[in-house]
């Protein structure tokens, strides 16, 4: 059967199976930035109109029952979703995934700033919740946020090893897996 098809079948089937994954991947990374965008200009709106008409918990509550009247099919406009919004406009206040030049907040440096906001734009809403909601200082929301996205982390496994303390632990001991397995495997085995 395979001579039937050609010698190059297997190559060619595996690289269009490929290119169909990689672009995939570039859909769902594209549709998760826009959704992070749109959910931070919710959660800035919420922070502006609370600062300049002193919103209070009923309206961010008729803004969510409104919104979700609105779009019934959309996921993710629950009010404690919204109050994440506002969060994650409050943690980030310029949040801008490529494009605009980011302010300095104080206490953190300027490139910190935009390689937190790089990584956080990566990873899906449920694990910026995570590290919303478990993390307070910024070097650790980064450590983890750093973590996640380099070692592909599921929002359990992000809670996992938030709750282990992995930053306390990570190159504690002393080991030769970098020497010893593939690349892949030893990180596995190091966070292990």
């Amino acid at each position: 059967m395979i001579s039937e098809l050609g010698k190059n079948y297997g190559e060619v089937l595996q690289s269009l199976k490929l290119r169909i994954q990689q672009a995939r991947l570039k859909a769902t990374l594209a549709v998760n930035k826009e959704l992070l965008q749109v959910y931070w200009e919710i959660g800035d709106t919420i922070l502006r109109q609370q600062k300049n008409e002193g919103w209070g918990a009923k309206v961010i509550d008729r803004l969510a029952a409104d919104l979700k009247s609105e779009f019934p099919d959309m996921k993710g406009l629950s009010l404690r979703n919204i109050k994440y919004m506002r969060a994650f406009a409050e943690v980030y206040p310029d949040f801008t995934i490529v494009q605009q030049a980011v302010a300095q907040l104080p206490g953190i440096e300027n490139e910190e700033l935009k390689l937190m906001q790089r990584l956080v734009a990566q990873l899906p809403w449920g694990q910026n919740c995570v590290l919303l909601d478990k993390l307070k200082e910024t070097d650790k929301r980064l450590f983890y946020a750093q973590k996640a996205v380099q070692n592909g982390w599921s929002r359990d496994m992000l809670l996992n090893q938030i709750e282990s303390q992995l930053h306390k632990r990570q190159g504690a001991l002393t080991n030769n897996f970098e020497v010893t397995l593939p690349k892949y495997e030893s990180e596995f085995a190091v966070q292990l």
